[in-house]
């Protein structure tokens, strides 16, 4: 007899049908990946440009500003902008806590971006949400006017 022959028949462990070809539900992925690249992760390299050419306005708003980017309503990818030590990073603020979170979708995010839609329209219909305080994210205009396309004369 061979000895790589089964002799009865195959009946999968509880294991193996939690599996279902899903490698998350065997927990051999994480459930929070590494994040995909979004559009709007050009929008924060802007950001990181115009905070290195310009770091006296950036410390001048002295705060620290998480942006929850969204897809489908869900948080896909976090973003932090520290205006106290102008730097910029993905992921959740390294020291203490935001002052002011910002949760927008990734599409939306372009748009205001762009100048396409302003700050107050996007919070009035629910594109924007801001939790914190509201009037250090006011000052944040003239650091992400640069990333507005520039009138060409």
């Amino acid at each position: 007899m061979n000895p790589l022959s089964i002799q009865a028949p195959f009946v999968p462990s509880p294991e193996m049908k939690r599996f279902n070809g899903n490698l998350r539900n065997f927990g051999l992925l994480s459930a929070n990946p590494v994040s995909a690249a979004l559009k709007s992760d050009e929008v924060f390299q802007r950001v990181k440009n115009e905070i290195a050419n310009n770091p006296d306005l950036a410390k001048s708003i002295n705060g620290i500003f998480l942006y929850n980017v969204t897809e489908n309503g869900k948080t896909t990818k976090q973003w932090t902008v520290d205006l106290k030590n102008p730097v910029v990073y993905e992921g959740a603020p390294k020291e203490g806590k935001a002052d002011v979170t910002v949760t927008i979708s990734d599409t939306d995010l372009l748009e205001l971006a762009a100048g396409t839609i302003s700050p107050q329209v996007a919070y009035l219909k629910g594109k924007l949400k801001l939790a914190g305080n509201i009037m250090l994210a006011q000052k944040l205009g003239p650091l992400m006017d640069a990333n507005k396309p520039k009138a060409k004369l």
